[in-house]
C-alpha cells in the first residue's frame, strides 16, 4: 500500500508543482474571475497551508483544526520563488511522511487509517486543479503535461 500511494504522491506533487511553473510570474497575483474567486497565488497558499497542516498533524499523531495556523490570505503575500520553494519542502517532506508513518492516527477525534488520511490532502490538491483549469482558460494560459497525461490529453 505505502508503495502504491507513494506514486500517487509524487504524481500529484508533480502536477501541483507543474501547474505552479505555468503561470508567469507576472499573473501569480492576478484574479482570472476578479472579484469572484481568488488569485492564483492564493490557490497555492491553500495548497501549501493545508500541506503544513497535514504534516503537522501525521508528525503528532492527531489531525484536526488545531493543525491548521496559517493563514491562505497571509501565504498569498509570499512571492513565487517562496511558495514553490516551499512546496518542493513540502512534497519532500510528505514523501518521507508516508515512507515512514504509523498505520493510524487520530483523524478529527477518531483512529483512522493513515492513508485514509492523506487521501484528503491528495483531494483537496485535485479540488483545486479544478479551480486553475478555470483560471488557466480564462487567462489563456497552457496547461502542464502531467494534468494532460495524469487524465488524458483527449480530455483538453
Amino acid at each position: 500500500m505505502k508503495d502504491s500511494f507513494l506514486v500517487n504522491w509524487d504524481e500529484i506533487n508533480k502536477t501541483t508543482l507543474d501547474f505552479l511553473n505555468c503561470i508567469p510570474k507576472e499573473k501569480f497575483n492576478v484574479k482570472p474571475f476578479d472579484p469572484r474567486f481568488k488569485s492564483f497565488a492564493w490557490e497555492f497558499s491553500c495548497i501549501l497551508t493545508t500541506r503544513l497542516g497535514y504534516i503537522r498533524g501525521i508528525k503528532f499523531g492527531e489531525l484536526d483544526g488545531t493543525c491548521f495556523i496559517e493563514n491562505d490570505d497571509d501565504f498569498s503575500k509570499q512571492s513565487f520563488e517562496e511558495i514553490l520553494k516551499k512546496l518542493n519542502e513540502t512534497g519532500t517532506i510528505i514523501e518521507e511522511l508516508i515512507k515512514s508513518c504509523p498505520e493510524k492516527i487520530n483523524y478529527f477525534g477518531k483512529k483512522t487509517e493513515i492513508f485514509t488520511v492523506l487521501s484528503g490532502l491528495l483531494q483537496h490538491e485535485q479540488f483545486h486543479y479544478g479551480k486553475l483549469l478555470l483560471y488557466f482558460a480564462k487567462a489563456e494560459l497552457e496547461l502542464p503535461l502531467s494534468l494532460k497525461n495524469m487524465w488524458g490529453e483527449n480530455n483538453f
